[in-house]
């Protein structure tokens, strides 16, 4: 289910109080961030937990990406869907990995396949099989273990903010000016 229309609308930049311009910084013609911001003390709690999953992460990348598109297609997300296409362009996948990713398809390597199904076994299970748990392993050290769960579990609660405060994206030139913003992958 998508919202058509804004649950809780963003807050306007020039409505903004000091506080939440402290807390939105740059990020206030984002809708995510102007929504949230409604709550500051969701917004402090939220936005360091995501941004650590994304652009703090031990995860390589492209193996970040992967996790992210394909949870938030399993959960239908379109907003945050939409912005990881440009964060996994920075990371290197081309347009065909990007949609692969989303849709759990064929076509990718055989360790990205691994992302794949562990992204949709937590997504199902909310567990990762004892043989997907072994294949991350082989790569990853427990650390990257733990960030796995952590990225699915965040993205899953990121598309059930998005999809139930009805969020909607920004115009395409308040999108596009977030290029030069998301330098991170």
């Amino acid at each position: 289910m998508h919202q058509t229309s804004n649950r809780i609308p963003p807050v306007s930049p020039d409505a903004l109080t000091d506080e939440q311009k402290a807390l939105v910084g740059d990020w206030s013609s984002m809708n995510f961030a102007s929504v949230v911001v409604r709550n500051p003390a969701l917004y402090r709690t939220l936005v360091p937990l995501i941004a650590k999953l994304i652009a703090g992460s031990d995860l390589p990348p492209r193996d970040r990406q992967i996790l992210v598109l394909r949870t938030l297609g399993l959960c239908d997300e379109i907003y945050e869907a939409h912005h990881h296409v440009l964060i996994a362009r920075n990371a290197g996948m081309t347009e065909a990995e990007i949609e692969t990713a989303r849709t759990g398809g064929a076509g990718l390597s055989a360790f990205d396949q691994t992302l794949v199904r562990a992204a949709e076994e937590l997504f199902r299970d909310k567990c990762i099989s004892d043989g997907t748990w072994r294949a991350l392993a082989q790569r990853y050290a427990p650390i990257e273990l733990m960030e796995v769960v952590a990225l699915v579990g965040g993205y899953t609660l990121m598309a059930m903010l998005t999809k139930s405060y009805g969020i909607q994206l920004e115009d395409p030139e308040t999108f596009n000016s977030f290029a030069e913003m998301r330098k991170y992958t």
